[in-house]
């Protein structure tokens, strides 16, 4: 990963959270499962792929961050190397903040150069969306794949469906599935949609109905790690949606395969009073499903 670039896996988020290094990641197990070797991570933390340039997803530094460097041999001088293949996991920030225009009048953190004088303006708390944010991700989420594919044309390139995320110590669903008004299925249509006019690849892992666990009802723990893994490996390998994941080719325990199911039907969980945060920090998380203690959502709650 370049020098300066945002990591959210670092201090103390690693032990809490139990991703310790880089094989505790959902990339290193898929790139271990297939004996590969991981030649870039062009990740930033909080970035969304819609965006006035860096360190948007669909920036042409984001894009030019995936080729990886060759160390010569003794004496030798170090080359650039493409990638063979490409893992694409990006969106849920454009889903949680409801796009960039939202992030920037929020004073959000990752924000373009261009969109940070903003943060001299009064804080303006994001609220419901409309089908102009859906459109625009999808654009942006194009636009990446096509400089992706311009730049590494020989390589397979992978697009990540977004998953709920589970608060830990939770027995039942707790995502927010219509944060804004624009339904998280939605934004997965439009990856797919992305992913066939570019000629990618898609690991709908979304489409398993599963969920995986995380610290803060996003980030992936250790265990959420591993499921995310098993899913997309299982998505790589052609298993079908209604597959049992213990027979998958990295199995998924019984206890450990969580079932997807909306806490409820109910509208825009913006609007809705059950909710942790909407603001900034956002949480994808519905209050109404807590039931074990989460000190950090006490101010909001």
């Amino acid at each position: 990963m370049p020098r300066g670039w945002r990591v959210y896996y670092a201090g103390e988020l690693r032990q809490t959270t139990g991703v310790k290094d880089v094989h505790d990641t959902w990339w290193m197990r898929v790139i271990d499962h297939y004996k590969g070797r991981l030649l870039a991570n062009a990740s930033f933390s909080g970035s969304l792929v819609e965006g006035s340039g860096f360190p948007a997803g669909s920036s042409d530094e984001r894009v030019c961050a995936l080729r990886g460097m060759r160390r010569g041999g003794r004496g030798g001088l170090a080359t650039y190397q493409d990638p063979e293949v490409i893992l694409i996991n990006i969106g849920i920030n454009d889903y949680g903040w409801g796009g960039a225009d939202a992030q920037a009048c929020a004073h959000g953190n990752a924000l373009p150069a261009f969109e940070q004088v903003r943060q001299q303006n009064p804080l303006v708390v994001p609220s419901a969306v409309d089908k102009s944010a859906l459109a625009r991700f999808g654009k942006a989420y194009t636009t990446m794949l096509e400089k992706i594919r311009h730049e590494y044309p020989c390589a397979h390139v992978w697009c990540l469906t977004l998953l709920p995320g589970r608060m830990r110590g939770e027995s039942n669903s707790t995502f927010t599935y219509n944060l804004r008004g624009a339904d998280i299925d939605l934004y997965n249509e439009a990856i797919r949609q992305a992913a066939q006019q570019t000629g990618c690849k898609v690991a709908d892992i979304a489409a398993f109905g599963l969920e995986y666990e995380a610290s803060d009802g996003t980030h992936p723990t250790s265990l959420g790690m591993r499921q995310i893994a098993s899913m997309v490996i299982a998505a790589m390998e052609g298993e079908a949606h209604n597959s049992n994941p213990a027979n998958w080719p990295v199995p998924l325990a019984t206890k450990d395969a969580w079932k997807a199911v909306r806490p409820c039907e109910d509208g825009v969980c913006v609007q809705c009073a059950k909710r942790v945060s909407t603001a900034n920090p956002w949480y994808l998380v519905c209050g109404g499903q807590i039931r074990s203690s989460h000190p950090e959502f006490d101010p909001y709650l």
